[in-house]
């Protein structure tokens, strides 16, 4: 079926562009068009644009463009047709069909759809089956009924090693089973089913279609095999953006005024069964920017309550932080040792989940609780570092106001100063416009650093790290007003820079001693080895040196191979376009302009 061109004209018309996407990112008037921060990237300048006048978005950052109907099939991860009847419904208006045109890209989709939907039925079908009575003792087990088994589609594949891919080759095409992301292929005709004796959970879209699935190793003899493993990606599933139970959520979530996120499937169903339906999980990654986002037009409060080991709290802290990025208010349910959700809830029932929830904690509490636990709020030294972390999460805030309340609360729960707050806070937010970040997750874990990794380590890269651990106090200000971090090319340079910035007023931290134990890998060691224990530099020492006309030198340098990078990227593009567009003109002038920027840097670089 084809929906008339006149009718979609309608459902345009009648749909305020603006007012759907200010229910995905916030917009602001800005003469003629509506600015906001892009949905479909991480950035801290808006540079997304929005005209309600023609319709129309396109973000300068990253280049997508689109109009209501493809806003909602990005953000919504739904087919065009199904963004039209999302909108006529928005817009109350009768939807007419009339015979379509072949269309081989809306056909993939529809078949993978009618794939993953009879797939739900076969796996199902096989569960409540004889060859699924193990796996349905073992929910049984876990304190499952068949209305909920059914409710959440539950099901079982077999073990055979091909059994989904013959049950279906007669119906749909090989093609579009690999594509489903069910099949295998794994030879020139040999085709397996990638998911083979396991406990099958549906992955479920918005709208309630099947659009993947999780599967659950349900046999000791498979322990070789990952515990649980999930669909890849396809047309019709994206894990960032897919999140398990939204389908079942959404209403009582509005109802609730809030939303209670959980890691596993089994957490969610688990709470679900207990009547606690506000709850979502992230669907085979972790949760994601766009995760939040999505919440974000349902909810402005997250409730987290992950596993209580190492793990689950990790976990926690890095959902905290991209909460906080997208102004939605957090809190958090810490569980006992030992328990997740689904387990305590099984122990406690609703009324001790209820009484969990009452008493959940503020960010503040949580991360002060954490380090109370451990021993570590007993010493001047400890408590800095606690309110240090505190307030790289305050700075993460875009609400002005609700960030001067949590520093008032720091003031007065800590008994600081108001203004010693404010002045770190300060210092925060500028180290942050660098692109350097303070460590939320414990000392040793990856930070998420927007740079490139390169095979060979400049002596440039070396000589910085060596001026910010061993120069005069006036060379270290002037690097860190001065330094993007940006221009390391190196990852794990990058790394052992921003660490060192970020701790740069706290000698011990950066003690020679203290990064050799701070940075374990052998790639980050040989880094601050060379740049320490240089023959050159140990024989001369460190004593009458201009240490401040170095930094400028390095500084300089690292701008230079900045500038020369970007003019050989451009060379490639222009080369590869083999004719004059305006693209390939636009390319050509920034080129040229990147040029006068080398010339005239290398001629400051001489005056030095």
């Amino acid at each position: 079926m084809k929906i008339p061109q006149n009718k979609i004209y309608e459902i345009s018309s009648s749909i305020d562009i603006v007012e759907v996407i200010s229910a995905v990112t916030p917009l602001r008037k800005a003469g003629r068009s509506f600015v906001g921060r892009c949905p479909f990237h991480e950035e801290k300048t808006p540079s997304f644009s929005v005209s309600q006048e023609k319709g129309v978005y396109h973000c300068f950052g990253c280049g997508k463009s689109g109009n209501v109907f493809t806003f909602i099939m990005e953000t919504e991860n739904v087919t065009f047709f199904d963004s039209v009847k999302i909108l006529a419904e928005k817009a109350n208006i009768q939807l007419e069909f009339e015979n379509d045109p072949y269309d081989s890209d809306r056909n993939k989709i529809d078949a993978i759809y009618e794939i993953n939907n009879q797939a739900a039925r076969y796996f199902h079908n096989n569960l409540t089956g004889r060859d699924g009575a193990y796996a349905m003792e073992y929910l049984t087990q876990r304190g499952l009924d068949e209305q909920t088994i059914r409710q959440f589609g539950l099901g079982y594949s077999l073990r055979d090693k091909d059994s989904l891919y013959r049950q279906f080759v007669n119906e749909f095409s090989k093609e579009d089973l690999i594509d489903s992301g069910l099949v295998l292929n794994i030879g020139a005709d040999d085709f397996r089913d990638r998911f083979r004796g396991r406990l099958m959970f549906p992955i479920f879209n918005e709208a309630g279609k099947v659009i993947a699935f999780g599967g659950r190793r349900m046999y000791d003899e498979t322990k070789d095999e990952a515990k649980y493993i999930n669909s890849p990606e396809t047309k019709i599933y994206n894990k960032s953006r897919t999140l398990y139970g939204l389908n079942f959520a959404k209403q009582k979530i509005k109802e609730t005024g809030y939303v209670i996120l959980v890691e596993g499937y089994m957490d969610l169903i688990s709470l679900f069964r207990y009547g606690v339906e506000n709850v979502v999980a992230s669907s085979g990654t972790s949760l994601t920017n766009q995760h939040v986002k999505i919440l974000s037009r349902y909810t402005k409060e997250a409730v987290v309550v992950f596993d209580s080991d190492l793990a689950g709290q990790n976990a926690s802290r890095r959902a905290i932080e991209l909460i906080i990025e997208n102004d939605l208010s957090v809190s958090i349910i810490p569980l006992p040792q030992g328990d997740d959700p689904d387990t305590f809830i099984k122990k406690h029932g609703l009324d001790g989940f209820k009484n969990l929830l009452n008493k959940r904690q503020s960010i503040i509490e949580y991360i002060g609780n954490g380090y109370r636990d451990k021993g570590m709020l007993d010493s001047p030294e400890r408590k800095t570092d606690f309110v240090r972390e505190i307030i790289g999460l305050i700075a993460k805030m875009r609400d002005e106001i609700k960030r001067d309340f949590y520093i008032k609360d720091i003031a007065e729960k800590f008994a600081i100063y108001e203004s010693i707050i404010r002045k770190e806070l300060e210092k925060n937010s500028r180290l942050r416009s660098k692109g350097l970040t303070r460590e939320l997750t414990p000392s040793g874990s990856e930070l998420q650093l927007r740079i490139r990794s390169s095979v060979k380590l400049s002596i440039v890269e070396l000589m910085l790290i060596r001026l910010l651990i061993d120069s005069d106090a006036k060379t270290k200000n002037f690097l860190m007003d001065s330094l993007e971090i940006n221009l390391i090319t190196d990852a794990s340079a990058a790394k052992i820079v921003n660490y060192i910035m970020m701790n740069i007023d706290d000698p011990e931290k950066t003690s020679h001693v203290h990064l050799f134990n701070e940075f374990q890998d052998d790639r980050s060691k040989e880094i601050i080895g060379k740049a320490l224990l240089d023959e050159n530099y140990v024989i001369a020492g460190s004593k009458d040196k201009n240490h401040l006309n170095e930094a400028k030198q390095v500084l300089n340098q690292l701008k230079l191979m900045n500038i020369r990078s970007k003019i050989s990227d451009i060379d490639s593009k222009i080369k590869s376009a083999n004719e004059y567009t305006p693209e390939t003109l636009e390319l050509l002038n920034l080129q040229q302009n990147l040029k006068k920027e080398q010339v005239e840097l290398e001629k400051g670089m001489k005056s030095i």
